[in-house]
């Protein structure tokens, strides 16, 4: 499957793509960027084609109305009233319809905003709905939808607040919105259904190994990643194999897949760990902070100093003193 020509959405276009020019609607963003970005529109109506793409933000949607064929990854599934649906940074979406009120609820954030997962449950990169060949819609009875639909006009009342606390709010709503339907998704006796397609499998296999060796962190342990090389090893194919069937699946490089959850990691630490940069770096795998500072503002616009600097305005008792 080759993705040459296939662009990438960016959150601050989203609305041109996912929204018909003529449309109403209602669109709330979180304006404090240290924390992420969260967006909220709703009471609009989707376009009846839109073209093949990726995102680089995560998106969590509810159909209110309308029907449509949404194509995630190699699936294409029928979206209608009562569907709940998931896309990730890693996916090729696609939509056409022919029905003329196609709306709902779409909320779009950042890795950053959704920020670290509740004691006990699943990363964001580990859900289900979010990984490749994962499951990506939720079909609802009417008793959920009702649940689902209070949480979406509940959330989109918070985005419109001015208090201070509206953002941990809006997490809080959207961490429920996940687990909730995580729960709904086991309840159906559904399971994570992978598709068989060779390259996703691989994907799938080669993202476990190294997020393996990247979630050590979570005990306390230094990162150690291995090379590219050693993990085509590994799975038993070459690099060039792997590096091929990722960039296909993915969009990315195989070692671009790994530095940006890499750079993920770093950002949570950055954002609530009370370890100073050089002890983050450490931990992360770098022998020398300064490389450190200069890699991750490489891959993310910002250096470590920056994160922590806003960090602190917005929440000043958040970190303890470097």
């Amino acid at each position: 499957m080759k993705n040459q020509g296939i662009p990438t959405l960016s959150s601050s276009h989203f609305r041109k793509v996912y929204v018909k020019p003529e449309a109403e609607y209602a669109s709330s963003v979180v304006p404090d960027a240290s924390n992420g970005y969260f967006e909220l529109t709703h009471r609009c109506l989707w376009p009846d084609t839109i073209a093949a793409h990726r995102l680089d933000f995560y998106m969590i949607f509810l159909v209110t109305s309308g029907e449509g064929l949404h194509t995630f990854g190699s699936e294409t599934h029928v979206i209608k009233q009562n569907t709940l649906g998931f896309a990730g940074p890693e996916m090729i979406n696609a939509w056409h319809s022919k029905h003329h009120d196609n709306s709902g609820y779409v909320c779009t954030f950042s890795a950053d905003f959704f920020g670290a997962a509740i004691a006990g449950e699943p990363s964001l990169t580990e859900l289900p709905f979010f990984q490749l060949g994962g499951t990506s819609i939720l079909n609802l009875s009417n008793e959920q939808m009702v649940i689902y639909r209070q949480l979406f006009e509940m959330m989109a009342l918070e985005a419109k607040s001015t208090q201070r606390l509206s953002s941990a709010t809006l997490r809080s709503y959207l961490h429920v919105v996940v687990s909730k339907a995580r729960g709904d998704l086991y309840s159906q006796n559904l399971r994570y259904n992978y598709t068989p397609q060779a390259g996703f499998r691989l994907v799938k296999a080669f993202k476990e190994v190294f997020m393996a060796d990247i979630n050590v962190i979570r005990t306390g342990r230094e990162i150690q990643l291995k090379l590219v090389s050693e993990y085509a090893e590994q799975l038993g194919v070459s690099q060039n194999h792997l590096n091929d069937t990722v960039r296909d699946v993915t969009g990315e490089s195989a070692g671009g897949l790994i530095q940006k959850q890499l750079m993920h990691q770093a950002t949570m630490c950055l954002k609530h760990s009370s370890k100073n940069v050089s002890e983050i770096a450490y931990l992360l795998g770098f022998d020398d902070p300064s490389y450190f500072a200069r890699f991750y503002k490489r891959h993310t616009g910002k250096s470590p100093s920056q994160v922590r600097t806003s960090v602190r305005k917005s929440h000043p008792t958040l970190l303890g003193t470097e």
